[in-house]
Protein backbone atom coordinates (compact mmCIF):
# COMPACT_ATOMS: atom_id res chain seq x y z
CA UNK A 1 0.00 0.00 0.00
CA UNK A 2 1.28 3.28 -1.06
CA UNK A 3 0.11 6.90 -0.57
CA UNK A 4 2.22 10.18 -1.40
CA UNK A 5 2.26 13.39 0.87
CA UNK A 6 4.55 16.45 0.57
CA UNK A 7 7.04 17.09 2.86
CA UNK A 8 5.19 19.91 4.06
CA UNK A 9 2.44 22.53 3.95
CA UNK A 10 4.92 24.88 1.94
CA UNK A 11 5.83 22.12 -0.56
CA UNK A 12 2.34 20.95 -1.74
CA UNK A 13 1.71 20.22 -5.53
CA UNK A 14 -2.17 20.76 -4.93
CA UNK A 15 -4.63 22.38 -3.03
CA UNK A 16 -5.66 20.28 0.18
CA UNK A 17 -2.66 17.52 -0.46
CA UNK A 18 -1.88 15.61 3.06
CA UNK A 19 1.65 16.14 4.45
CA UNK A 20 3.50 12.85 5.26
CA UNK A 21 3.11 13.31 8.85
CA UNK A 22 -0.51 13.67 8.72
CA UNK A 23 -1.67 10.20 7.83
CA UNK A 24 0.09 9.05 10.73
CA UNK A 25 -0.30 11.56 13.47
CA UNK A 26 -3.44 12.72 12.43
CA UNK A 27 -5.72 9.86 10.53
CA UNK A 28 -3.83 6.98 12.74
CA UNK A 29 -3.08 5.15 9.49
CA UNK A 30 -1.18 2.69 10.96
CA UNK A 31 -3.66 1.76 13.35
CA UNK A 32 -6.54 1.58 10.73
CA UNK A 33 -7.78 -2.17 10.34
CA UNK A 34 -11.05 -4.04 9.40
CA UNK A 35 -13.08 -3.14 11.99
CA UNK A 36 -12.30 0.83 12.56
CA UNK A 37 -15.60 2.79 12.34
CA UNK A 38 -15.48 5.68 10.07
CA UNK A 39 -17.62 8.88 10.54
CA UNK A 40 -16.38 12.11 8.04
CA UNK A 41 -17.68 15.41 7.43
CA UNK A 42 -19.83 16.31 4.24
CA UNK A 43 -19.76 19.58 2.64
CA UNK A 44 -18.35 21.77 0.06
CA UNK A 45 -15.60 23.20 0.27
CA UNK A 46 -13.86 20.82 3.61
CA UNK A 47 -10.41 21.54 3.05
CA UNK A 48 -10.87 24.17 5.73
CA UNK A 49 -12.22 22.65 8.86
CA UNK A 50 -10.67 21.51 11.56
CA UNK A 51 -13.22 19.25 13.00
CA UNK A 52 -10.87 16.28 11.94
CA UNK A 53 -8.26 16.99 14.25
CA UNK A 54 -10.86 17.65 17.25
CA UNK A 55 -12.68 14.14 16.52
CA UNK A 56 -9.28 12.28 15.64
CA UNK A 57 -8.36 13.59 18.83
CA UNK A 58 -10.71 12.34 20.83
CA UNK A 59 -10.83 9.17 19.26
CA UNK A 60 -7.28 8.55 20.44
CA UNK A 61 -7.70 9.83 23.72
CA UNK A 62 -10.20 7.08 24.57
CA UNK A 63 -8.94 4.67 22.93
CA UNK A 64 -11.55 4.13 20.31
CA UNK A 65 -10.61 2.22 17.09
CA UNK A 66 -12.46 4.82 15.00
CA UNK A 67 -11.18 7.73 12.73
CA UNK A 68 -13.06 11.09 11.09
CA UNK A 69 -12.07 12.25 7.50
CA UNK A 70 -13.52 14.88 5.13
CA UNK A 71 -15.47 14.23 2.19
CA UNK A 72 -15.95 17.00 -0.22
CA UNK A 73 -19.04 16.26 -1.49
CA UNK A 74 -21.19 18.62 -4.71
CA UNK A 75 -24.23 16.28 -5.31
CA UNK A 76 -25.18 14.95 -1.46
CA UNK A 77 -28.14 12.94 -3.12
CA UNK A 78 -25.58 10.82 -5.25
CA UNK A 79 -23.11 10.89 -2.40
CA UNK A 80 -26.29 9.14 -0.15
CA UNK A 81 -27.16 6.62 -2.61
CA UNK A 82 -23.95 5.73 -3.58
CA UNK A 83 -21.38 5.82 -0.64
CA UNK A 84 -23.83 6.03 1.99
CA UNK A 85 -27.31 4.04 2.19
CA UNK A 86 -26.48 0.16 3.50
CA UNK A 87 -28.78 -1.35 0.47
CA UNK A 88 -27.61 0.78 -2.61
CA UNK A 89 -24.15 2.08 -1.73
CA UNK A 90 -21.42 0.59 -4.19
CA UNK A 91 -18.63 0.84 -1.24
CA UNK A 92 -18.70 -1.87 1.69
CA UNK A 93 -17.14 0.64 4.62
CA UNK A 94 -17.70 0.22 8.43
CA UNK A 95 -19.46 4.16 7.88
CA UNK A 96 -21.07 5.37 11.63
CA UNK A 97 -21.86 8.40 11.01
CA UNK A 98 -21.41 12.05 9.23
CA UNK A 99 -21.03 15.87 10.27
CA UNK A 100 -22.72 17.55 7.71
CA UNK A 101 -22.08 21.54 6.99
CA UNK A 102 -22.98 23.99 4.35
CA UNK A 103 -24.39 23.70 1.80
CA UNK A 104 -25.84 20.19 2.29
CA UNK A 105 -27.36 20.44 6.00
CA UNK A 106 -31.20 20.89 4.85
CA UNK A 107 -30.83 18.98 1.66
CA UNK A 108 -29.66 15.85 3.16
CA UNK A 109 -32.96 15.63 5.85
CA UNK A 110 -34.99 14.33 2.73
CA UNK A 111 -32.57 11.01 2.92
CA UNK A 112 -33.02 10.32 6.35
CA UNK A 113 -35.22 7.39 7.99
CA UNK A 114 -35.55 9.22 11.31
CA UNK A 115 -34.85 13.21 12.27
CA UNK A 116 -35.41 14.23 15.99
CA UNK A 117 -37.97 16.83 16.41
CA UNK A 118 -35.66 19.98 17.02
CA UNK A 119 -33.62 19.17 14.07
CA UNK A 120 -37.34 18.94 11.65
CA UNK A 121 -38.20 22.44 13.41
CA UNK A 122 -34.65 24.40 12.87
CA UNK A 123 -34.84 22.74 8.87
CA UNK A 124 -31.34 21.48 9.24
CA UNK A 125 -29.35 18.53 10.23
CA UNK A 126 -25.76 18.59 10.69
CA UNK A 127 -25.24 14.87 12.34
CA UNK A 128 -26.33 11.71 11.16
CA UNK A 129 -25.98 8.31 13.06
CA UNK A 130 -25.95 4.61 11.69
CA UNK A 131 -28.32 2.71 13.75
CA UNK A 132 -29.69 -0.37 12.76
CA UNK A 133 -29.47 0.22 8.86
CA UNK A 134 -31.32 3.41 9.12
CA UNK A 135 -29.80 6.83 8.85
CA UNK A 136 -31.45 9.04 12.02
CA UNK A 137 -30.66 12.89 11.79
CA UNK A 138 -29.81 15.29 14.68
CA UNK A 139 -28.85 19.04 15.08
CA UNK A 140 -26.25 19.47 17.30
CA UNK A 141 -26.10 23.32 16.26
CA UNK A 142 -28.06 24.56 18.38
CA UNK A 143 -27.12 23.15 21.78
CA UNK A 144 -23.80 23.64 20.49
CA UNK A 145 -24.61 27.36 19.87
CA UNK A 146 -26.29 28.28 23.20
CA UNK A 147 -23.87 26.43 25.58
CA UNK A 148 -21.14 28.71 25.29
CA UNK A 149 -23.91 32.13 25.73
CA UNK A 150 -25.36 30.97 28.90
CA UNK A 151 -21.59 30.59 30.27
CA UNK A 152 -21.25 34.61 29.83
CA UNK A 153 -25.24 35.39 30.44
CA UNK A 154 -27.01 33.26 32.78
CA UNK A 155 -30.72 34.30 31.88
CA UNK A 156 -31.66 34.25 28.28
CA UNK A 157 -35.15 35.63 28.68
CA UNK A 158 -36.65 38.42 26.76
CA UNK A 159 -32.66 38.66 25.82
CA UNK A 160 -32.47 40.69 22.86
CA UNK A 161 -30.55 39.15 19.99
CA UNK A 162 -29.62 40.26 16.02
CA UNK A 163 -28.87 37.70 13.92
CA UNK A 164 -26.87 38.13 11.07
CA UNK A 165 -27.80 35.23 8.49
CA UNK A 166 -30.24 33.26 7.23
CA UNK A 167 -28.57 30.03 6.30
CA UNK A 168 -28.56 26.51 8.39
CA UNK A 169 -26.38 28.23 10.99
CA UNK A 170 -28.82 31.04 11.54
CA UNK A 171 -31.94 28.82 11.40
CA UNK A 172 -30.21 26.95 14.70
CA UNK A 173 -29.62 29.68 16.05
CA UNK A 174 -32.54 31.55 15.66
CA UNK A 175 -34.61 28.27 16.80
CA UNK A 176 -32.10 28.00 20.11
CA UNK A 177 -32.41 31.63 20.95
CA UNK A 178 -36.65 30.83 20.99
CA UNK A 179 -36.60 27.84 23.05
CA UNK A 180 -34.63 29.69 25.95
CA UNK A 181 -37.36 32.59 25.75
CA UNK A 182 -34.97 35.28 24.03
CA UNK A 183 -36.48 37.33 21.23
CA UNK A 184 -34.43 37.39 18.14
CA UNK A 185 -34.35 39.76 14.97
CA UNK A 186 -32.73 38.77 11.71
CA UNK A 187 -30.60 40.83 9.28
CA UNK A 188 -29.39 39.66 5.64
CA UNK A 189 -27.74 41.40 2.68
CA UNK A 190 -30.56 39.94 0.53
CA UNK A 191 -33.98 39.41 2.79
CA UNK A 192 -35.81 38.48 -0.93
CA UNK A 193 -33.61 35.49 -1.06
CA UNK A 194 -34.19 35.36 2.92
CA UNK A 195 -38.00 34.44 2.42
CA UNK A 196 -38.10 31.04 3.25
CA UNK A 197 -36.20 31.94 6.54
CA UNK A 198 -38.65 34.50 7.12
CA UNK A 199 -41.64 32.09 6.92
CA UNK A 200 -40.50 29.25 8.74
CA UNK A 201 -39.76 31.28 11.84
CA UNK A 202 -42.30 34.03 11.34
CA UNK A 203 -39.50 36.61 11.81
CA UNK A 204 -39.23 40.11 9.98
CA UNK A 205 -35.95 39.98 7.88
CA UNK A 206 -33.99 43.43 8.25
CA UNK A 207 -31.34 45.14 5.70
CA UNK A 208 -27.54 44.70 6.96
CA UNK A 209 -26.81 47.25 5.15
CA UNK A 210 -28.84 50.14 6.93
CA UNK A 211 -28.87 47.87 10.40
CA UNK A 212 -27.96 49.81 13.50
CA UNK A 213 -27.88 47.43 16.30
CA UNK A 214 -28.62 50.11 19.03
CA UNK A 215 -31.10 48.41 21.63
CA UNK A 216 -29.61 45.02 21.23
CA UNK A 217 -28.06 43.21 24.12
CA UNK A 218 -26.48 40.21 21.69
CA UNK A 219 -25.31 40.28 18.39
CA UNK A 220 -24.53 37.44 16.31
CA UNK A 221 -22.65 36.82 12.90
CA UNK A 222 -23.99 33.64 11.60
CA UNK A 223 -22.13 33.94 8.31
CA UNK A 224 -19.03 33.30 6.72
CA UNK A 225 -17.65 36.86 6.88
CA UNK A 226 -14.25 36.93 7.89
CA UNK A 227 -13.25 33.50 7.56
CA UNK A 228 -9.64 32.80 6.91
CA UNK A 229 -9.13 33.48 2.67
CA UNK A 230 -9.98 36.00 0.44
CA UNK A 231 -12.98 37.70 2.74
CA UNK A 232 -11.04 37.40 6.08
CA UNK A 233 -10.82 41.35 5.89
CA UNK A 234 -14.89 41.42 5.93
CA UNK A 235 -16.73 42.35 8.61
CA UNK A 236 -20.16 41.75 9.25
CA UNK A 237 -20.74 44.85 11.44
CA UNK A 238 -18.49 47.92 12.18
CA UNK A 239 -17.52 49.34 15.12
CA UNK A 240 -19.80 52.00 15.16
CA UNK A 241 -22.66 50.18 14.68
CA UNK A 242 -22.18 47.63 17.38
CA UNK A 243 -21.43 50.06 20.60
CA UNK A 244 -23.92 49.91 23.38
CA UNK A 245 -24.22 45.83 22.33
CA UNK A 246 -23.39 44.06 25.35
CA UNK A 247 -21.90 41.05 23.74
CA UNK A 248 -21.07 39.82 19.90
CA UNK A 249 -20.71 36.60 19.02
CA UNK A 250 -19.22 35.55 15.58
CA UNK A 251 -19.73 31.63 14.56
CA UNK A 252 -16.53 31.94 12.65
CA UNK A 253 -13.93 30.15 13.89
CA UNK A 254 -10.86 30.26 11.53
CA UNK A 255 -9.43 32.81 12.04
CA UNK A 256 -9.73 32.96 15.90
CA UNK A 257 -9.94 36.50 15.68
CA UNK A 258 -12.12 37.96 13.11
CA UNK A 259 -12.15 41.47 12.28
CA UNK A 260 -15.82 41.07 13.83
CA UNK A 261 -15.00 40.38 17.28
CA UNK A 262 -12.29 43.09 16.89
CA UNK A 263 -14.96 45.69 16.05
CA UNK A 264 -17.08 44.61 18.66
CA UNK A 265 -14.07 44.72 20.80
CA UNK A 266 -13.06 48.85 20.05
CA UNK A 267 -17.16 49.36 20.68
CA UNK A 268 -16.42 48.10 24.55
CA UNK A 269 -18.23 44.75 23.90
CA UNK A 270 -17.69 41.32 25.21
CA UNK A 271 -16.79 38.80 22.09
CA UNK A 272 -17.65 34.95 21.79
CA UNK A 273 -15.47 32.74 19.39
CA UNK A 274 -16.65 30.44 17.02
CA UNK A 275 -14.48 27.84 18.32
CA UNK A 276 -16.35 27.64 21.55
CA UNK A 277 -19.22 26.34 19.54
CA UNK A 278 -16.98 23.98 17.71
CA UNK A 279 -16.45 22.35 20.09
CA UNK A 280 -19.66 22.46 22.33
CA UNK A 281 -21.30 20.63 19.10
CA UNK A 282 -18.56 18.07 18.42
CA UNK A 283 -18.64 17.11 21.78
CA UNK A 284 -22.69 16.36 21.79
CA UNK A 285 -21.24 14.54 18.02
CA UNK A 286 -19.22 12.37 19.80
CA UNK A 287 -21.47 11.25 21.65
CA UNK A 288 -24.48 10.33 19.34
CA UNK A 289 -22.10 8.30 17.59
CA UNK A 290 -19.95 6.47 20.06
CA UNK A 291 -22.06 6.49 23.47
CA UNK A 292 -19.29 8.48 25.15
CA UNK A 293 -17.86 12.07 26.53
CA UNK A 294 -15.14 13.09 25.02
CA UNK A 295 -12.01 14.41 26.58
CA UNK A 296 -12.90 18.54 26.06
CA UNK A 297 -9.58 19.39 26.41
CA UNK A 298 -8.35 17.07 24.12
CA UNK A 299 -10.59 18.65 21.68
CA UNK A 300 -9.24 22.06 21.89
CA UNK A 301 -5.91 21.44 22.04
CA UNK A 302 -6.21 20.01 18.59
CA UNK A 303 -8.38 22.61 17.42
CA UNK A 304 -5.65 25.10 18.56
CA UNK A 305 -2.74 23.84 17.67
CA UNK A 306 -4.58 23.18 13.68
CA UNK A 307 -5.47 26.66 14.11
CA UNK A 308 -2.10 27.91 14.68
CA UNK A 309 -0.83 25.96 11.91
CA UNK A 310 -3.49 27.21 9.55
CA UNK A 311 -2.19 31.03 10.53
CA UNK A 312 1.81 29.49 9.24
CA UNK A 313 0.32 28.26 6.12
CA UNK A 314 -1.08 31.59 5.26
CA UNK A 315 1.64 33.99 6.45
Amino acid sequence: WLTYGSLDEDSATAPGQLTAREPRELYRIDRIDQQTEIMGLVGRPVGHSISPHLHNAAFAKANLNAVFVPFEVNDIDAFIQRMVRPSLREIEWNLRGLSVTAPHKSAVMGHLDWIEPAAKEIGAVNTIVFSGGQLHGYNTDAGGFITPLRSRIASLESLRCAVIGTGGAARAVVWALRNCGADAAVFARDCDRAKAFSEQFKIACRDLAAADFHGFDVVINATPLGTRGEGEAETAAVAEKLRGVRLAYDLVYNPLETRFMREARAAGCETIGGLEMLIAQAVEQFRLWTGKTPDIEAMRAAAERALKRSVHAHT
